[in-house]
């Protein structure tokens, strides 16, 4: 995993002491979907503060300060995040993962029948599209 990582340019610290909960990172996920583009800077944000700086993305503070760092109005995040806004639409989400059979992360999966488990090379999801009958993107397509 961390030879892929570094391949990607990815890096994971070690150290951890704590794992936070993913809940109010994936209701802050929904936030920035809603909120303009910058829901790629901030899941970015959020994945490099949670494994390279090993912070707690389970705390509003700090997902507020990450919102604002990728360019989301952190007041308005901190309120969405208090009041539950995204709650109930991430307890669904993560309980239709579930019935689905989803036990880790990250885990994708492609019209309800094939499930890509894990970080996995992009001939893997390639292999994927083929079977379903979809022609993959080319590589050079990648970004």
């Amino acid at each position: 995993m961390e030879d892929r990582a570094e391949a990607l340019a990815l890096r994971f610290s070690e150290g951890r002491t704590m794992r936070s909960s993913s809940i109010p990172a994936l209701q802050a996920a929904e936030f920035a979907a809603d909120h303009g583009d910058c829901a790629e800077a901030f899941h970015r944000r959020v994945f490099d503060a949670y494994f390279d700086e090993l912070e707690d993305i389970g705390d509003i503070d700090t997902l507020v300060r990450l919102g604002e760092e990728a360019g989301l109005p952190g007041e308005e995040l901190r309120q969405a995040l208090t009041d539950g806004v995204y709650r109930e639409q991430v307890e669904e989400a993560v309980e239709g993962a579930r019935l689905a059979g989803v036990r880790s992360v990250p885990t994708f999966i492609f019209d309800e029948q094939y499930a890509v488990v894990g970080a996995q090379e992009y001939e893997t999801f390639q292999a994927v599209m083929k079977e379903l009958g979809r022609e993959p993107r080319e590589e050079a397509e990648q970004a």
